[in-house]
């Protein structure tokens, strides 16, 4: 397996050669191999060969690693395939990493015997590169450049949702899928919203109840279909 992480490894850092970082390209590979092999001991990866992810309709990236019911992705496949600038992306997995160390932590309290787990850090996985990337909207440092760090991480396709969310394509992606979601609120909490009722501006119960607010305008089948059709595209061409 090794092996096969080496090659990733070495198209990353080829990937991001001109933008590497206080280590050598030899040295950033070895630091994702790293990366790699501990997420393979708590995640056995197989490779995956030959498939593309649908972004939505907004691009498509290729799998690269399946762990049970996880697939990976790579943030710079991504990123390219949305426009987005690659340090915004960096944050947003960054940001998704510390949410997810917090939601572990309350998840090991909870179970009190004192064992750290791992099932809420397996989404956002960082390769442990360091990059430096040209950004004009970056302060200016002490020599007047303007530049932003990033990395590059492994991104599970349960992350893709929020990810495009966040993305430049978020308002698009969003709209696309409203009536997606309502369906699977719906599903998911149905009893729980029968159970809740609404209030009006004046404090008041309507007579209605959460489960209401949640009515889709469109079919599931529909639904689905609106929320993988990528840019929303008017009739004159006009986004």
């Amino acid at each position: 397996m090794t092996t096969t992480f080496k090659k990733l490894a070495e198209r990353v850092v080829a990937r991001h050669d001109e933008h590497l970082l206080d280590y050598g390209p030899e040295e950033q590979a070895a630091r994702v191999v790293e990366a790699m092999e501990r997420l393979g001991r708590i995640a056995p990866l197989s490779p995956v060969i030959g498939t593309d992810i649908d972004l939505a309709g907004f691009g498509k990236v290729p799998a690269l690693y399946a762990s049970g019911e996880d697939t990976y992705l790579l943030l710079s496949d991504i990123s390219e395939q949305l426009g987005w600038f690659h340090p915004r992306a960096h944050e947003w997995a960054e940001k998704r990493r510390l949410h997810a160390v917090e939601d572990q932590r309350r998840v090991d309290e909870a179970r009190g015997d004192g064992r750290l787990g791992w099932g809420c850090l397996r989404n956002h996985v960082d390769l442990g590169l360091c990059l430096t990337v040209d950004d004009p909207e970056a302060k200016p440092d002490g020599g007047g450049r303007r530049w932003s760090y990033s990395g590059d991480w492994l991104i599970s396709t349960d992350s893709v949702p929020d990810l495009l969310a966040s993305s430049p394509w978020g308002k698009e992606y969003m709209d696309n899928s409203v009536d997606l979601f309502r369906h699977a609120a719906r599903e998911i909490f149905g009893d729980k919203l029968k159970q809740s009722p609404v209030v009006g501006p004046d404090g008041q119960p309507t007579g209605g109840n959460a489960y209401d607010l949640f009515e889709p305008e469109l079919s599931k089948e529909e639904a689905l279909r609106k929320a993988r059709r990528g840019p929303a595209v008017g009739e004159d061409g006009s986004r």
